[in-house]
């Protein structure tokens, strides 16, 4: 059960804040005797009241029970029988959906997992056919669409694999093949059809698969956004043959997303052909790269100006494009030639030349990186 997802849900419609905790199963009470058909004599009760808090049992797992609280005086009497009801229907819900998905397709996918990490562990293996015990699996032969899910979201939180299968063939409108790769991981295999042109039937041409993968990571990201709590970062790569590339791709896809996670703040979809910059800057060292900054920047405290940051960045992204820029950040066109000229006064660099505007690009992309060091 997504802890978080649950908790949000009754927020919204109680207009009340809840608390998730944790208490030992030993302090929390069981049916003393049967009051309806569902609950059994020595089942443990929906929900207690403790302090002036009723807190909701959710699911027990080991020794502890996981629960949502909340304030007694801001309940009605209505109101928690209708979260008991809405917690027991959730709980019902996540039964049906464990049962609704063959549990040889999770078997399937951790042998998936287990060739993918083994050849990544051993770079000779790389370009080998997966092992015998998934040659006959068809999917691997035919092209898909691959896409890395990074999940960051609290431990109690963990995603099931059930529930991400059904909701992500509902959002595709098809089956996919769901892989768990390292914590917090998926790899999704999607079919070639997901940018396929519907009217002509036919692939597009690269500049357009581009657009069209990153409009498919922009739907998954903001998908995954709504339907659970937490932040969650997307990859993609060109449509391939699983059974030929698949190791190398994941880790083209790890390594995208792990250096947009560190030097893209605030971004959520790395795609790796627009990281080409970030990922040749990477391996040098942390005092070669402090170096370049002080050479280019002199004062590197221009930077602890959100203002300064921000203009340089949309003003790099369009382009250098003066008139654009401007709208972009909503200010006047002189507005932004007077701080870019303050820029200049203060650093000596006019972004609006070519050669000096690589430098600023270079020192601030390396800058970004530093400060989260």
């Amino acid at each position: 059960m997504n802890v978080d997802h649950v908790k949000a849900r009754l927020e919204i419609i109680l207009d009340t804040p809840f608390r998730y905790s944790q208490i030992p199963l030993q302090d929390w009470p069981r049916q003393t005797e049967t009051r309806n058909k569902r609950n059994r004599s020595g089942e443990l009760v929906d929900w207690i009241e403790q302090g002036g808090r009723l807190s909701f049992q959710l699911y027990v797992e080991g020794s502890q029970v996981h629960v949502l609280s909340v304030e007694g005086a801001l309940v009605t009497e209505s109101e928690r029988k209708l979260v008991v009801l809405a917690i027991d229907t959730l709980r019902t819900a996540d039964r049906t959906l464990s049962r609704s998905v063959n549990s040889d397709d999770e078997q399937q996918a951790a042998s998936i997992r287990d060739w993918i990490e083994e050849h990544l562990r051993d770079s000779a293996l790389l370009g080998s056919e997966p092992p015998e015990q998934l040659s006959g699996l068809s999917a691997l032969y035919a092209k898909k669409i691959p896409l890395l899910l990074y999940c960051e979201y609290a431990n109690k939180n963990h995603v099931n694999y059930n529930e991400l299968k059904k909701l992500l063939d509902s959002f595709f409108d098809t089956d996919v093949l769901l892989i768990p790769l390292l914590d917090k991981e998926w790899l999704i295999l999607g079919p070639e059809s997901l940018i396929i042109m519907d009217r002509e039937d036919e692939v597009l041409e690269e500049e357009s698969v581009e657009d069209a993968l990153t409009s498919l990571c922009s739907g998954l990201h903001t998908m995954m956004s709504s339907e659970w709590v937490g932040d969650y970062h997307v990859s993609t790569y060109y449509p391939m043959v699983p059974a030929q590339s698949l190791p190398s791709v994941v880790r083209k896809l790890r390594e995208a997303i792990n250096i947009g996670r560190m030097q893209r703040d605030g971004q959520y979809i790395h795609l790796p052909w627009q990281l080409y910059l970030d990922q040749l800057l990477a391996p040098i060292p942390l005092a070669d790269k402090l170096t370049f900054i002080e050479q280019v920047f002199k004062r590197v405290d221009l930077f602890m100006d959100a203002e300064t940051t921000q203009t340089l960045e949309s003003f790099f992204e369009l382009d250098c494009n003066v008139s654009e820029t401007a709208k972009k950040l909503f200010i006047h066109r002189n507005t932004l030639l007077y701080r870019l000229d303050k820029f200049k006064q203060e650093t000596g660099l006019d972004v609006r030349s070519f050669n000096q505007a690589i430098h600023v690009k270079l020192a601030l992309q390396l800058y970004k990186v530093t400060k989260r060091k």
